[in-house]
């Protein structure tokens, strides 16, 4: 059913249910704001925001990040109901648990997560660390890398920062609109940026969202120059202390490859992550509720063959 919470109402269900950022109001607003149509699903057992996206000749899907959450059988039944458009061929779900649905043709968010807990004093969780870490953090001081927070004016600085780095490691960015509807609708509250800066310029940044108590990772870029400064050593770990000294009980560092996978794209990034200690948090992975099998076959088949011709 349509929800008929509150946005006070609706963050307190999705906090006590587990969920994250991907399921708060805010990013509700913030996914109108660029443009997807999106639903707020509730009942008594379960809670879900489910975002219109668009595919090509003008179908869609339904797209529910790291929900629904709590129930989810019901959940699928309100779910269900979206058949009813032609134009949506299926929805998919990144629930908590295992599902007896299709595995989804693609994965949104990572399996896998790296995650600190901030249960400890500094001096444990610095004990906690890689000593190659521990180093490279004091290095980045001894340097005289400066690690401050950012405004809305230093977003154009980081989001060539971003472009820089996704040039370099092959991989698309969302449009620079994207990440300023992202500051207007979540920031301060839900949205932080923080910058490492050396000699007046920008070395690193990362874009992370605070959430029911985890401050998650969400974007960073980081530059070449002066790459021996090891700023981003320095930048994480001051976003360590921050959460933690607001009170906050995890540090998300985001998506890493899996152990069995050295050769991930994902490899280096993973044991830069490892080493400030924590643990891995794996998800059951997407499902694909699927409404119309002819045009899920088509979408399925379109999207191999995307995948063929860039390899």
């Amino acid at each position: 059913m349509i929800s008929p919470l509150t946005q006070e109402s609706w963050d307190k269900k999705v906090i006590d249910l587990g969920g994250s950022i991907l399921q708060s109001w805010a990013w509700g607003q913030f996914q109108q704001a660029t443009g997807q149509k999106t639903h707020r699903l509730s009942d008594q057992d379960f809670i879900c925001l489910a975002v219109e996206t668009d595919l090509v000749m003008n179908k869609k899907y339904i797209y529910c990040p790291r929900g629904p959450l709590g129930n989810c059988a019901s959940a699928l039944v309100d779910l269900k109901k979206f058949e009813t458009d032609h134009d949506i061929i299926f929805s998919r779900i990144e629930p908590l648990q295992k599902m007896d649905l299709p595995p989804a043709a693609k994965e949104t968010q990572p399996k896998d997560n790296w995650m600190l807990a901030l249960d400890k004093s500094e001096e444990e969780i610095l004990i906690g660390m890689k000593p190659k870490t521990r180093y490279n953090i004091n290095l980045a001081g001894r340097k005289g890398v400066v690690i401050r927070e950012g405004s809305q004016a230093d977003l154009l600085e980081f989001y060539k920062l971003m472009l820089e780095t996704a040039s370099r490691n092959r991989y698309r960015l969302h449009s620079q609109n994207y990440y300023l509807q992202m500051w207007d609708h979540l920031a301060p509250e839900h949205l932080k940026l923080m910058l490492a800066d050396y000699d007046g310029q920008i070395l690193a940044g990362v874009l992370l969202s605070v959430y029911g108590g985890t401050t998650t990772y969400l974007h960073g870029g980081s530059s070449q120059r002066l790459k021996e400064a090891m700023a981003p050593y320095l930048l994480h770990w001051e976003a360590i202390r921050r959460a933690k000294l607001s009170g906050g009980k995890f540090y998300d560092f985001g998506g890493i490859a899996a152990d069995n996978e050295p050769k991930h794209a994902w490899a280096g990034i993973s044991r830069f992550k490892k080493g400030f200690g924590g643990f891995m948090v794996s998800y059951p992975g997407a499902y694909d509720l699927i409404y119309s099998p002819i045009w899920y076959n088509i979408y399925k088949n379109a999207r191999l063959a995307r995948k063929l011709l860039s390899n």
